[in-house]
């Protein structure tokens, strides 16, 4: 019974984890001054690096990056494959195919 609970337990988080918008990007201890946050956990694009956003926590801007070769998408509030983000020309050379 505690082993079918466990691997229930480790389902869901595999799950909650795959399902997670950008929030569980890892975070850099960096803060900004120059990005003003309006609303309580807004995610916000980095106009100086796609693969890079906001999040505001606490009426301060936290700098948070996206996994690996993504960008973020700020229509979806995701991190997204370059072309879904906006980014045609940044998703071309990439030597990644994610089918």
């Amino acid at each position: 019974m505690i082993k079918a609970s466990r691997m229930a337990a480790s389902a869901l988080l595999a799950f909650g984890a795959l399902s997670l918008p950008a929030h569980g990007a890892s975070a850099q201890t960096l803060s900004t001054s120059a990005v003003e946050c309006e609303y309580e956990g807004d995610l916000l694009p980095n106009p100086d690096d796609p693969g890079s956003f906001f999040h505001c926590s606490h009426g301060v801007a936290y700098l948070k990056d996206c996994p690996s070769i993504l960008h973020f998408n700020p229509v979806l509030k995701v991190c997204d494959w370059p072309e879904k983000a906006g980014n045609p020309a940044a998703g071309q050379g990439a030597e990644f195919d994610p089918s």
